[in-house]
């Protein structure tokens, strides 16, 4: 089931694939946890992510250089973040 993200989850979802990789600083990861145990949807998103990532280790697939996952992480922010005047970014 999909469920939708509260405003609320914002920050939370920029930060869910940084938490799955163990990436957060200790008191980031904590709020984010916290947020987790009251987010269906946000529960959701870290779930998916995990099982893409036991996926791609069964598959034994090298890991997305820091290059991309830097590249995957700004397009990710860039389209959470709030649009000017309801126009698209180019």
């Amino acid at each position: 089931m999909t469920r939708s993200p509260s405003p609320a989850c914002r920050a939370h979802l920029e930060r869910l694939s940084r938490y799955v990789d163990g990436d957060l600083p200790p008191r980031t990861r904590m709020g984010t946890v916290g947020h987790l145990a009251h987010c269906p949807c946000c529960r959701d998103v870290v779930d998916s992510l995990q099982r893409t990532l036991g996926l791609c280790h069964a598959e034994r697939r090298r890991p997305l250089p820091s290059a991309v996952r830097a590249r995957a992480r700004a397009r990710i922010a860039q389209l959470l973040a709030p649009r000017n005047g309801g126009r698209r970014p180019r």
